[in-house]
């Protein structure tokens, strides 16, 4: 293709030039802006160049961009203020107008095209109110942009000390790509962090989340982040004081806030950290690099005294940041830096900050990469529940004894897990929650002392843990919720447990053992750890992702169980059957357990009302959280209606019209029919309404079970 034979709009369109800033000019401005920056200006004297325009000398190169602003937009006055407002604006996007040094490089190989496309371009894309210009974008807002430099020094302001000539400039720039470099394996962490943000919590709650692990950013880790996030959230959905973060006094109001819906006060380098957060489900919001002190640190900063830099930044320095970014993806984009061309705000600033955190020794490559879902497990407790009614209940009797394969098709008409396959009580109360994971139950039941094994699954909240446990106030909510999804199924009890992590506990304290696997144990295998842990003093649970032999302080062996006869065992002949029967080793842990016991409710018998008596006690420990979780709660009710309806094995009335009463009046409708005895067989139940049943994440079904 001949470049010097092209319209005026090709030109313009081959420059890229936005539509936005071309429709801001008059017609005779855009001719001669198209005209200035052409590749003709370089070789035809027809065009109105000036000497200077075209000789490759170092001394003109401001003069040239002022010469080509003329040229586009005229001498009137209000030509000579956009003139001066571009000359303002290059000076920004560009200390030492590298993007025009580029473009006469490329002049003086010859390379006459490319010359004309880098004037153009640079030109092109900083004038003000082009919406889709990179300007635009980088400026965070309460910040300005910066100057060029200062007249006695050199220095260019808001730049690292020393930063004082256009040479020294590039090795800024080409100190901050090593880094990048150096940690191109976080470059993705912003998405994948938002991915994991976008699938442990509800959609109209995910942003709330975002904002609140960016208020407790400051000063923290990525762990020690989500942990104080986990505390907030759970304080909130408890209808708690929310009192959390590394500065508690400063950053609760702003997650009240948050949480709330609002979204003020954030700041400079929260703000854009919040909004990066959310790239997963609003792209457009996620523009802006996050200045802390670790990209300050990448671009050069240290304190005065030489440490490195450890404080915030003023307006000048976010601005020159903000700018040089533009510069710095550039040439990674055309560098194709770990072969990629899709370098932008996010993934290179993550880049260069594990690069940075790399090179100062804070973490090491292999760790570059971890974003929030990488530290979850650490808070996920596990919900384990199947959906059989228990022995001896009254409820579908004969289910149980049906092959595992029909147990676990019954198991998967009626799901506590929403659309997004996480928990609907846990989610709809507040609580991030992780997938849920299959699981295959083994459970004793006092009244029959037979082990049943049984399909189940296990639901995994997000609950923080201090000194050793998990934070009471965490673990009544949990309570809440196992004891309300044990009656909503007619259960014999409701468990969680919950490992706790070494960091807060002592070796003596370790008494029960982990053993970690890629997924759940057949039937036959479960039975025979049941067995194993039996035998030795602990009771097994299958988490979906590894088996817990969990201490049972009332057996003759585990009450008098301490860490160092775990230890032992684990080196002798206990940690030999393990390895044998899972092929992996077990780790001794201190796992913190919840029960909720409803055997004696439900053979009180029928219409004794015991059952519901002791869900709504419970539920009264926090009215706030059962107000949260009764639309879930009223859900699985329902289904478990139709469910059970077309089981075929005998109900229970007062289980049926309980269930009914609940999903047509919720909680305070139960409460009123149990006083009035509406609850008892012999009343009539109340219709269903289908307003119960509107909700968006109602729990899928597979459809009903006819013939078990």
């Amino acid at each position: 293709m001949n470049p010097f034979g092209l319209t005026l709009e090709q030109k313009r369109a081959l420059a890229q030039v936005p539509q936005e800033f071309m429709a801001q000019l008059t017609p005779s401005q855009r001719a001669r802006f198209l005209e200035a920056t052409s590749s003709q200006r370089f070789l035809n004297p027809q065009v109105r160049a000036r000497p200077q325009t075209v000789k490759p000398i170092n001394p003109t190169l401001r003069d040239r961009a002022r010469n080509f602003a003329v040229d586009a937009f005229g001498n009137s006055p209000v030509g000579k203020s956009r003139v001066n407002t571009a000359m303002n604006a290059v000076e920004i996007v560009d200390p030492g107008i590298m993007i025009f040094d580029e473009a006469r490089r490329a002049f003086n190989e010859g390379k006459y095209l490319e010359s004309a496309l880098g004037t153009g371009l640079g030109m092109a894309g900083v004038i003000p109110g082009v919406n889709s210009g990179a300007i635009k974008k980088i400026i965070r807002d309460g910040v300005g942009k910066s100057k060029n430099r200062v007249g006695t020094t050199g220095q260019y302001v808001g730049g690292p000390a020393g930063v004082n000539t256009p040479q020294k400039l590039r090795a800024m720039r080409d100190k901050y790509i090593k880094d990048v470099e150096l940690g191109k394996e976080g470059a993705d962490w912003y998405q994948d962090s938002s991915d994991f943000i976008n699938q442990v919590s509800l959609p109209q709650n995910r942003q709330g989340v975002a904002d609140t692990i960016g208020v407790t950013s400051q000063g923290t880790n990525v762990d020690s982040n989500l942990g104080f996030s986990i505390k907030g959230i759970n304080q909130r959905a408890g209808g708690f004081p929310v009192k959390t973060g590394r500065f508690p006094n400063n950053q609760s109001p702003l997650i009240e806030d948050a949480l709330s819906g609002g979204r003020s006060g954030l700041g400079p380098k929260r703000q854009p950290f919040a909004d990066n957060l959310s790239v997963g489900w609003n792209p457009n919001q996620a523009n802006t690099s996050v200045n802390d002190i670790w990209q300050g640190r990448a671009f050069g900063y240290t304190q005065p005294n030489g440490k490195p830099w450890d404080a915030g930044f003023s307006p000048q320095q976010h601005a020159f940041m903000d700018e040089n970014m533009v510069v710095i993806q550039d040439r990674l984009n055309n560098m194709k830096m770990a072969g990629r061309t899709d370098w932008d705000n996010l993934n290179t600033q993550a880049a260069s900050w594990s690069g940075a955190k790399i090179r100062a020794g804070d973490i090491t490559e292999a760790d570059a990469a971890k974003q929030y879902g990488d530290f979850a497990n650490k808070y996920a407790a596990n919900a384990t529940y199947e959906q059989a009614p228990g022995a001896n209940t009254g409820q579908l009797e004969g289910i149980l004894g049906r092959p595992f394969g029909e147990r676990q098709a019954f198991e998967d008409v009626a799901t506590w897990a929403n659309s997004q396959g996480i928990d609907d009580l846990y989610s709809s109360g507040g609580l991030l929650t992780q997938p849920t994971n299959q699981m295959v139950g083994a459970y004793t039941p006092a009244s029959t002392g037979v082990l049943e094994v049984n399909p189940g699954k296990v639901a995994r909240p997000l609950v923080q843990q201090s000194e050793g446990q998990i934070i009471p106030t965490e673990a009544g909510l949990l309570d809440i919720g196992e004891s309300s999804r044990a009656y909503i199924d007619v259960q014999n009890a409701g468990a969680y447990h919950k490992i706790i992590p070494d960091s807060q506990t002592k070796a003596g304290e370790r008494t029960s053992v982990n053993i970690d696997l890629p997924g759940s144990p057949d039937p036959e295998t479960m039975s025979a750890a049941s067995e194993l842990a039996s035998q030795n003093g602990f009771f097994a649970i299958d988490t979906g992702n590894g088996i817990n032999f969990v201490n049972d302080i009332y057996s003759p062996i585990g009450g008098k169980r301490t860490g160092a006869n775990v230890g032992k065992d684990l080196s002798g002949s206990l940690g030999q059957q393990i390895e044998s029967l899972f092929g992996a080793p077990g780790t001794r842990v201190k796992i913190q357990t919840g029960y909720e016991d409803f055997e004696e409710a439900w053979q009180a018998g029928q219409g004794s009302g015991k059952a519901t008596e002791q869900f709504l006690n419970k539920l009264d420990e926090n009215p706030t959280f059962a107000m949260s979780i009764e639309p879930a709660l009223q859900r699985k009710a329902a289904a478990n209606i139709a469910r059970d309806d077309a089981a075929g094995f005998p109900q229970r009335d007062d289980v049926r019209n309980a269930r009914q009463i609940f999903v047509a009046q919720g909680i305070e409708g139960l409460r009123s029919a149990l006083k009035s005895g509406a609850v008892l067989p012999a009343i009539a139940a109340a219709v269903l309404t289908p307003l119960a049943l509107q909700d968006s994440d109602e729990p899928q079904s597979g459809g009903l079970l006819r013939g078990i």
